[in-house]
């Protein structure tokens, strides 16, 4: 049996991207984040985060930071309801030649392996706010969905997204309603 799931991006697509987030009290949910993840699981979706965080790599923070920040929103989302079944993170940076940087397609494996099933590729979706979050996504033969954002325009896009939405929420709203 595999499961149908919702890859999302992390810093500017659930919470507020203030640059290296690694910590909890620079932790900020995006508006309609929390809504958009039960709207998501609701829908029958697993959730799982996906997240390059090159600040390790350049020596900004460490490993047990993003690990200690994970365990730090999945208990601000259980006292709201919500749930991410897994986090996913690159350590590496832009230089490197890791097969788990986004666009690469190496976070699937932490995925499943937290997940404990195969995940439906052809049902499941990737959101996010940069064009490296859409290559991920068609990479793996799934759907995807571009937030809005200072890091991409429309006609520099190479591949383009099933949906282009301002928000987590919106996102979250037409995949979970549409059934896209």
């Amino acid at each position: 049996m595999s499961c149908k799931t919702v890859f999302l991006d992390r810093d500017g697509t659930i919470n507020v991207d203030h640059g290296y987030v690694h910590r909890a009290d620079q932790w900020q949910f995006d508006e309609g984040a929390i809504d958009a993840l039960r709207l998501l699981s609701d829908a029958g979706y697993r959730i799982a985060v996906v997240t390059n965080q090159s600040g390790i790599a350049k020596g900004l923070y460490v490993e047990d930071d993003v690990i200690r920040l994970h365990k730090y929103v999945r208990e601000r989302l259980s006292e709201a309801g919500a749930i991410v079944d897994a986090f996913a993170f690159c350590p590496h940076d832009e230089e490197g030649s890791c097969r788990c940087r986004k666009p690469r397609v190496g976070m699937l494996g932490q995925v499943v392996d937290q997940l404990g099933e195969p995940v439906d590729l052809s049902a499941s979706w990737t959101v996010g706010d940069k064009p490296s979050d859409i290559e991920f996504g068609h990479a793996l033969g799934m759907r995807t969905a571009l937030l809005r954002s200072r890091y991409w325009r429309l006609d520099s896009l190479g591949l383009l997204p099933d949906l282009i939405v301002d928000s987590c929420y919106e996102a979250a709203t037409k995949i979970a309603s549409e059934g896209l």
